[in-house]
Order: C-alpha cells, then structure tokens, then sequence
C-alpha cells in the first residue's frame, strides 16, 4: 500500500487496494484507526503529499479523465516568465468533482490531441496551455510568455495559430487575446498588423502629421518601412519586442539601419510596450525629428 501510494503523490483509491488483496473491511477498519484518511470518496490518502505534483497526482487518480492545466501545466512545460502555480485540472464539463486544494474546472473542448505526458502525469500541451492562460493573464503578461515560448523554439506561432482557429469563438475566454497575440505576428497585410494601427493612432493622437504607411525604400524599392516621412527621410518600424531583440533579426535591423543611414534617413524602431506604456516618448522623439529635419509639426 506505501509503495503504491509513493508512486501516486501519497494517494491510493479503493478499488486499487482491493486488486491487491485488500478486503474491504480491512480497509474500512484502517480508515477507522486513522491510517487511511478519505479524500472523496473511494480514496485515500496514505501519507500527505510533499508538493504541488502530488497534490496533482492525487487529483488526476481521484478525478475521472483528468487532465493537469493552466498555470500547472505551464510549470510542468517549464514555461518561461510564469508567476503562481495554484495546483489546477480539468475534468470533463458534464462532471462536477472537487480534491483539497486543487482548482478544479470544468472544459467541454479539450481533445486527445492536446494532451501529452510530463512525468507520467497527463497534462494539456503548450499551445493549448497557452490558449487556456489567455484568460487567466494580463495581455503583457500573456504576450510575453507566448513569445519567449516561440523564440525558445518551444511552440510555433502556426502551431498556436492551429489551436486558436480551433477554440477561440465569441464569448470563449481568451480569444481575444490569442487572436490579437497572433495578429501583431502576421505580418504586413493590407489592413496592416494591430501594433503598426496603434502605433498609427499614438502618432495621430499626439498631434503629429500622418506618416505613408508601407513606403518603399528608395535604395531597395522591392522592400518598405512601415511608415515614413519621406521629405524628413524619417523612417518609423514597429517592432514586436523580443522579436527584433533576441532572434537573428536584429542583426539585419541594424544593417538596413546603416544603410538608411548611408543614404542620409533615419530609421526610429519602437515596441509594443512603447506604445502602451510610453507613447508620449514616440511622439516627442518623432516630433524632434521632424523639426530638426525642417518639416513643420
């Protein structure tokens, strides 16, 4: 019974007890003496759990198809910038289960696919762990975690993508959120990326002249900046954060920020967090450059 139950977080059920030759009344005068103690019913706890992942393992045995989530599952991914780790699974949503200090929820979409094995403990994958965060976090909190999770080559933006398309619908916690993760990453389109419109609308609300979105570059016409005031030779990106600053491409930002330069341009890269954060700062640096470069603000 101690060895099967150190293999379960400190946790055995019932019917485990009697497959090994436990009879009932056995069991029922163990729990009378205190050396068993009821959880829910039909199990027991041997021994009280050392952490977090016992508590997890006690659930997951109690539970029927449970399946370890959100901040738990992240810890389990080891999942980059994470704060709290509250013991959480998911059960399905025509159920209705509690264990001691566990969250318990309550899902109707999580499918075969999504679930993988950490430690012999079934757990939600990473994107589908990302996805079910999108709801519990803070945009900036959430942002940052998806992108370190893609810069550590850990999920795709296309793997996350896949499992957005699949969950996210109005009324879904977190849709928001994912969608607008994987927009700033899209690239340019015609309605353009969600950083380069705020960036836009910073620009405007600070009283500042409309820039040309999507200007060709004059030396390499092929390619073109975000925005740009041509007669200042002022150029504007809007980078997304860890994007530019971690990965090979700010190598080849600051090559074609040499190259602006040789041709007589300047070239100003700001991130999402400026734009939330400090938009008043874009809008005093541009509007400097623009002065000083004789356009009038």
């Amino acid at each position: 019974m101690v060895r099967l139950a150190a293999e379960q977080g400190g946790y055995v059920r019932r019917d485990q007890l009697v497959s090994q030759g436990m009879p009932p009344t056995t069991i029922d005068r163990r729990v009378r003496e205190g050396e068993l103690t009821p959880v829910v019913p039909g199990v027991y706890l041997v021994f009280p759990p050392r952490d977090d992942t016992d508590l997890l393992r006690g659930a997951v045995l109690a539970l029927p198809d449970a399946v370890v989530s959100h901040q738990s599952a992240a810890h389990l991914h080891r999942f980059p910038r994470l704060l709290g780790r509250r013991p959480t699974v998911v059960v399905p949503s025509h159920t209705t289960h509690r264990f001691p200090d566990v969250t318990v929820r309550r899902c109707s979409d999580l499918i075969a696919a999504e679930v993988t094995d950490v430690n012999g403990l079934p757990v939600t994958n990473i994107p589908r762990t990302l996805f079910d965060l999108s709801r519990l976090l803070r945009f900036r909190e959430f942002d940052a975690i998806g992108e370190s999770l893609v810069i550590a080559e850990m999920m795709t933006v296309d793997q996350f993508d896949e499992t957005t398309e699949r969950l996210a619908r109005r009324g879904k916690g977190g849709s928001r959120y994912a969608r607008l993760f994987l927009e700033i990453r899209s690239g340019h389109d015609s309605n353009a990326t969600v950083l380069e419109r705020k960036g836009r609308a910073v620009l405007s609300g600070g009283g500042l002249p409309d820039p040309e979105a999507q200007h060709p570059i004059p030396w390499a016409p092929t390619r073109r900046f975000d925005d740009a005031y041509p007669s200042a030779q002022l150029a504007i990106e809007w980078d997304s954060r860890p994007w530019h600053q971690q990965r090979a491409a700010m190598a080849a930002d600051r090559r074609r920020d040499r190259e602006a330069a040789a041709h007589g341009w300047v070239v100003l890269r700001f991130t999402w967090d400026d734009i939330t954060e400090t938009p008043q700062d874009i809008v005093s640096s541009v509007r400097t450059l623009l002065r000083d470069r004789s356009v009038a603000v």
